[in-house]
């Protein structure tokens, strides 16, 4: 009866002691996180920028924020967001996906919606973006600080 119970405790330990032996990545090797940065197309200051209706005939004509998420596997989502002062929280304004090179260009937009208006003008105001890099398979979601973008109107002088 007793040698029972010791072949029955050796046995558990054999195998305990066999699962604890096997190596943490036993499972295969973890994949290392992308490195997700952004700039300006143009490459302008990240902390602040200012666009002048006077410099650019058409919005089109505006540099992007140019995010890049390397080493480039399968498209990640990247979503521009903006901050509402008003309720205290982030909205999409523009989602895209990263391409084969791992870069995804975004836009940021100058027009303001005037309910007196039907057509969009350009207007002055201040506009508080980050960039949010969606969850992909192991790889982690990602978000930036805050920036301000700064936009001014044609000035028309009057005589």
């Amino acid at each position: 009866m007793y040698t029972k119970k010791i072949a029955l405790m050796l046995a558990a330990t054999t195998v305990i002691s066999s699962l604890l032996a096997v190596p943490a990545n036993a499972l295969g090797k973890p994949k290392a996180q992308q490195a997700i940065t952004w700039g300006w197309e143009d490459g302008g200051d990240k902390g602040h920028r200012d666009f002048s209706e006077d410099d650019y005939d058409t919005i089109g004509e505006m540099p992007a924020v140019k995010v890049s998420v390397l080493p480039a596997t399968v498209g990640r989502r990247v979503i521009l967001e903006l901050f509402n002062a008003g309720t205290k929280t982030w909205s999409a304004e523009q989602i895209s996906r990263t391409d084969a090179d791992g870069i995804a260009l975004l836009s940021v937009n100058p027009l303001c919606d005037e309910e007196l208006s039907s057509v969009p003008m350009w207007c002055d105001h201040d506009s508080t973006y980050r960039i949010r890099v969606l969850k992909s398979g192991t790889q982690r979601q990602s978000l930036s600080n805050p920036f301000v973008v700064s936009f001014v109107t044609t000035e028309i002088d009057t005589f």
